[in-house]
């Protein structure tokens, strides 16, 4: 079958599209025809190497890719995520094998390519969010609101009832609006003064999506929440703030629950392209230009 495989620490220079062996499933897992698979930025990392320090495969070739939907061989669709490269196997190929814990039923109603874009994105979410236990009322900062991850953050705290602040770009700004954000700050400077200024006390909770650490914790009143997608930037606690991290996992349950509300409309799903598994180079590239506006979804 064909694969994306990593033959060196090189980033995208490492990558190449190969014939490997098919599949062959070990007891307790599925083989699943991977139909679509997505790229988020935690790709360009393991292609440079990122998560060997961690207890990532130092081991070369490796198959790439983490998030996937696909169909098993008696027709059910599938969806999840391999939390590459820690378990040895990638979703960008053809075929996949895998334990059959990990993988949610996908909605009839929901399309490949946008399953594929659920899972590592979705489920940090809603880590995230159930962090900071928000009630309805609550002001909450989403700094990325604009990211997939951050996209997500925003739709489900304000199903919560939350109001939510969105920390952006200022060419984001738009995008933000479009997920329901009721008010937005820029990035590029004075953030705490920017939220300060509006709210004196501080906003209830700040969930961090792209590491602005104390920068955002300044945002927050004194005993709120914090929590972050990115571990490297856990700030200090202060006032009473005790900042937290998430480490998503495979939950067949939980994304199963998602993808029923993203088969509904509940939550909405950005698609930037899907491209074929051939074109997998332009695709790292344009992960790696950044300013995406939903995910890239590579098809075999």
């Amino acid at each position: 079958m064909r694969a994306v495989v990593l033959t060196s620490f090189g980033g995208i220079d490492g990558l190449e599209l190969s014939q490997v062996p098919d599949p062959v499933p070990a007891e307790g897992e599925e083989l699943v025809r991977v139909r679509a698979a997505s790229l988020g930025p935690w790709d360009l990392g393991n292609a440079a190497g990122a998560f060997v320090a961690a207890g990532g495969s130092s081991e070369f070739p490796q198959i790439q890719g983490w998030d996937f939907a696909g169909e098993t061989p008696d027709g059910r669709r599938v969806m999840g995520f391999v939390p590459q490269p820690w378990m040895g196997v990638g979703a960008l190929a053809e075929q996949i094998a895998l334990p059959a814990a990990i993988l949610a039923p996908m909605p009839d109603a929901l399309e490949f390519p946008e399953a594929s874009a659920l899972p590592v994105c979705a489920l940090t979410a809603g880590l995230l969010v159930d962090s900071v236990a928000l009630e309805d009322g609550d002001v909450v900062l989403v700094t990325g609101a604009a990211g997939m991850v951050g996209g997500f953050v925003v739709q489900l705290a304000a199903e919560i009832g939350a109001h939510v602040v969105a920390a952006v770009r200022r060419g984001d700004v738009e995008e933000a609006g479009q997920l329901g954000v009721e008010m937005t700050v820029d990035t590029a400077g004075g953030l705490g003064r920017a939220v300060r200024d509006e709210w004196p006390n501080g906003v209830d909770a700040c969930i961090d999506t792209v590491g602005l650490a104390a920068d955002a914790v300044a945002c927050i009143r004194d005993d709120g929440a914090f929590v972050t997608s990115v571990p490297t930037a856990i700030p200090d606690g202060a006032r009473g703030i005790v900042p937290q991290t998430v480490q998503v996992q495979p939950d067949a349950d939980a994304l199963a629950g998602l993808a029923e509300r993203a088969a509904s409309g509940e939550l909405m799903v950005r698609i930037a392209e899907v491209l074929s598994l051939d074109r997998f180079r332009d695709a790292y590239t344009r992960l790696a230009r950044g300013g995406l506006h939903g995910k890239l979804v590579l098809t075999p």
